[in-house]
């Protein structure tokens, strides 16, 4: 599924996430997000026992992902870098990470929603074997207006579909 080996870029580390972290992964969130999620959507996140992993480097987070999970499936809800270390390797060392850990507890299939202007982090995904299944109209804020939604899905490893 990979297309590359991913290794952990220079001094990360993936751990997970706690309220501690929440002003960091929020100010994240903030930088790198049109429509940001609000401190509430990640304290849910927690509190619900969703995967909520944070990237960390010189011990301060720089990148999070917030994965959920029913029966078999595993759903990518957020994955975020601070706008100054994108491009050098995380989200996809991060994405690594969740599929692997997926396949670890026998999940079959892994979805996501891209925005269908992010070309960049469609481009990533595809890499990572995920594919366009589908599109929520108007999912997402956008200014004034609306985007749409790309739905993504990856067959893991012993998985059906």
């Amino acid at each position: 599924m990979t297309p590359e080996a991913t290794h952990a870029p220079a001094g990360a580390c993936l751990r997970s996430l706690t309220s501690s972290d929440l002003d960091a992964v929020l100010a994240i969130e903030q930088a790198s997000q049109p429509s940001p999620w609000t401190v509430g959507n990640f304290r849910d996140c927690l509190h619900s026992g969703y995967r909520c992993r944070v990237a960390t480097m010189e011990g301060r987070p720089v990148a999070f992902m917030i994965l959920s999970s029913v029966l078999d499936e595993t759903h990518l809800l957020n994955i975020a870098v601070a706008p100054a270390l994108q491009r050098r390797g995380l989200a996809g060392w991060m994405l690594q990470q969740a599929l692997d850990d997926a396949v670890a507890d026998g999940m079959s299939v892994m979805y996501l929603e891209v925005r269908a202007s992010n070309h960049g982090a469609r481009r990533l995904y595809e890499r990572f074997g995920f594919r366009e299944c589908g599109r929520r109209k108007d999912y997402y804020r956008a200014g004034a207006g609306r985007e749409d939604a790309i739905l993504m899905w990856a067959e893991l490893a012993g998985g059906h579909k």
